[in-house]
């Protein structure tokens, strides 16, 4: 299999673009060793031919590719590969097992820290708007503009994509798959949407899916919210998956699909070798089980030519291809695309009962654009960018923080992944980053096993500034402040006695969490906040075993061991699939307990509702499944499985969006309380965090 089309345009380069290909060749191999002179431009147009002015422009190209630097009054010097700059991470360590994922809480902790403009953006892998064709994207959009004056645009487009952006996508996708159809195509918005379409296409709650460890935390989120369990395979920060390993592990454990990220992958930014992915997908397809392919960021390398994704040895369209245009044109767009191979007609399915169409103007607006032949001069630009953004951060990393660190060396994508010492909790880190107004992703966030605490995920998709260095240097204070003098027990231990531990029952927003968190960080700048996301009755059992200081409880507490802080009384209502509309519109309590239902563990309080609405008047609904988890009912709701109790604003949101029914003729008043423990009332964190606690509800309630 050849990359006949992505090679085409590698042959076609000007003169400069080739020599400075050479010359890189050169400086890989270890001909020109890191800091050696390389030869004068007088000297390099005698052995090679080339005009001065050709030998200069391959210079200036190697600069902009951070393969080279310039030394006023010296010349051209070769800079250190970023492979030699510092070790490579080591691998995951945990037993690999399903599990349960939990991470919804501390992600949305993070998200709230990359909606503060003044941050430096080392946390979110997104380009740059000056690494973007914004002039030119502007002139696309006026160009297709025009075809909306006589309203022949207006409605809604076709369910699977605009046929233009189609046919351009396919040509693009020309040597690593053969028969391209543009039909195959179905348009997204942006590369998540593809992935969820997907993974509901492929797998059902409960389902156990494969991932690369690290792993990225939008997997995760959408494996929690669809209520499947993860497997996470540790990859090698070079190769990625081992093969050998992975035939043990899908032998071992009931694998019904793998969502992976094989082409720079985020975070550790390796490319997996081609024989390796021809492997990985003959595997699979031997075993029935589909792959999920994300190639956001295939068009990011940086190498000579595109790598191939796994979609190219797919022969029984067991992959499902994503991508999108998010990372490499502009994530304002919100286009992506997916290949489903032969589960096309179930996403083209999902897609259409959810969406109908994605927005004609922007899909018309990037066919315009690639039909121009922008975007491979634009990608050419953004490349060598990158290459040189991810070089200096590297450079950057070794010159400030410890010896002990180990980064990785990607080969292309946005992604940089450092190890820490053990002694470093990237979760603390983090919360002092924030305070110095710097985003970074802790490693905790990239594993639902608990792994990585001590790492942390920078991107390189900024423009490399003194700014920017002097951010990483404060970055690498706080990792010095946080190691020095301690091992990695007593840092931990005294972590530990100086953090406020929460329980939360619900939705961190609805739970007022950011707000919370930043009167506790006034109150106590040097202090640390962790979180423990679990139903009311768990919560209170863990705040009666001194593991929480306090949390967020629904329903009656009348047990004298604790102290009760009532926060406000919302409605509850029961909610039921689309499919039970009738009965729901229609039915008493006796109707609804011919229905079936999705259990609550006895810890729940939504079980006193069932106490004293259905078993008191002798109803025993019939329990078809349980779960203790918000995303895991509504994910059931969802697909159809039964009734369950929600809160009347969440409630009425989804139902206006024709996610689910509400039952209306009863609400059921619901208290929301924070509690503590009498016994600790005096405690200073206690303290500290009830007052917190009532500021904020008291203000806003």
């Amino acid at each position: 299999m050849h990359n006949s089309f992505w090679m085409r345009g590698s042959r076609m380069k000007f003169l400069y673009v080739r020599l400075a290909n050479e010359m890189e060749q050169q400086i890989l191999s270890g001909e020109y060793g890191a800091g050696e002179k390389l030869p004068s431009l007088r000297k390099l147009h005698a052995s090679t031919g080339r005009s001065i002015s050709t030998v200069y422009q391959a210079y200036v190209e190697l600069e902009n590719r951070g393969v080279v630097e310039v030394r006023e009054k010296s010349g051209f010097y070769a800079r250190p590969l970023l492979s030699n700059i510092l070790p490579l991470p080591s691998k995951g360590r945990k037993q690999v097992k399903p599990h349960k994922v939990t991470i919804n809480v501390l992600s949305a902790i993070h998200q709230n820290a990359l909606n503060n403009p003044k941050m430096l953006p080392f946390g979110t892998a997104m380009a740059a708007a000056e690494l973007l064709p914004g002039k030119q994207l502007a002139a696309a959009v006026r160009s297709v503009a025009t075809s909306y004056q006589n309203s022949d645009r207006l409605g809604y487009g076709f369910p699977t994509g605009e046929p233009e952006l189609q046919k351009e996508i396919a040509k693009r996708h020309i040597g690593f798959q053969e028969k391209v159809e543009k039909e195959e195509i179905i348009i997204t918005h942006g590369c998540m949407n593809a992935i969820d379409l997907c993974l509901r296409s492929v797998a059902r709650p409960g389902d156990t899916i494969l991932l690369e460890s690290p792993t990225f935390l939008c997997y995760l989120q959408l494996i929690e919210d669809l209520n499947m369990k993860a497997l996470e395979v540790p990859a090698d920060p070079d190769k990625g998956l081992n093969m050998n390993i992975l035939l043990q592990i899908l032998d071992e454990h009931d694998v019904r699909a793998a969502l992976l990220n094989s082409t720079f992958h985020n975070p550790l930014g390796y490319d997996m070798e081609e024989s390796s992915k021809r492997q990985l997908v003959e595997i699979f397809a031997e075993r029935g089980v589909p792959i999920i392919d994300d190639d956001i960021y295939g068009e990011l390398y940086f190498g000579e030519t595109r790598p191939t994704p796994l979609k190219a040895f797919d022969r029984k369209g067991g992959v499902l291809y994503c991508s999108s245009f998010s990372k490499s044109l502009a994530p304002d767009l919100r286009v992506g695309w997916t290949m489903p191979g032969r589960f096309r007609e179930k996403v083209k399915r999902l897609k259409f009962n959810a969406t109908i169409s994605s927005a004609q103007l922007n899909q018309l607006v990037v066919a315009e654009f690639l039909g121009s032949g922008a975007y491979d001069r634009h990608l050419r630009r953004m490349r060598n960018s990158l290459k040189k953004q991810a070089s200096e951060m590297a450079l950057a990393i070794a010159r400030y923080f410890p010896k002990a660190t180990k980064i990785s060396a990607p080969k292309g994508g946005l992604c940089l992944w450092v190890e820490l010492p053990d002694s470093v909790d990237s979760l603390q880190l983090f919360r002092h980053a924030e305070k110095k107004n710097i985003s970074i992703l802790p490693g905790a966030l990239c594993s639902g096993m608990g792994q990585y605490d001590h790492c942390i995920r920078l991107t390189y998709a900024h423009l490399w500034s003194k700014q920017k260095e002097r951010g990483l240097e404060t970055l690498a204070k706080l990792v010095h402040s946080l190691m020095k003098g301690r091992s990695s027990e007593k840092t931990k231990a005294e972590a530990f006695s100086n953090e406020i531990r929460i329980g939360l029952n619900t939705d961190p927003d609805f739970l007022k969490l950011n707000d919370i968190c930043k009167q506790l960080n006034n109150m106590n700048p040097k202090g640390d906040i962790r979180f423990h996301q679990s139903i009311s009755g768990n919560i209170l059992k863990l705040i009666s075993s001194h593991e929480l200081h306090g949390g967020f409880v629904f329903g009656d507490c009348e047990n004298p061991q604790f102290h009760v802080l009532p926060l406000n009384t919302f409605h509850l209502r029961i909610v039921g699939p689309t499919e039970m509309a009738d009965v729901l519109a229609k039915g008493d309590y006796k109707d609804l307990a011919t229905l079936p239902w999705i259990g609550n563990p006895p810890e729940c309080p939504y079980c006193q509702i069932m106490d004293e609405k259905f078993h008191a008047r002798g109803f025993k609904p019939k329990i078809t499944v349980t779960a203790n988890e918000e995303s895991a009912i509504l994910s059931m709701i969802k697909a159809g499985i039964g009734l369950n109790f929600m809160l009347e604003e969440t409630a009425r949101k989804l139902a206006d969006g024709g996610a689910l029914v509400i039952w209306e003729k009863e609400y059921f008043a619901f208290p929301l309380s924070f509690v503590i423990l009498k016994s600790e009332q005096e405690d200073e964190q206690v303290s500290m965090l009830v007052k917190a606690i009532e500021e904020i509800w008291q203000k806003k309630t």
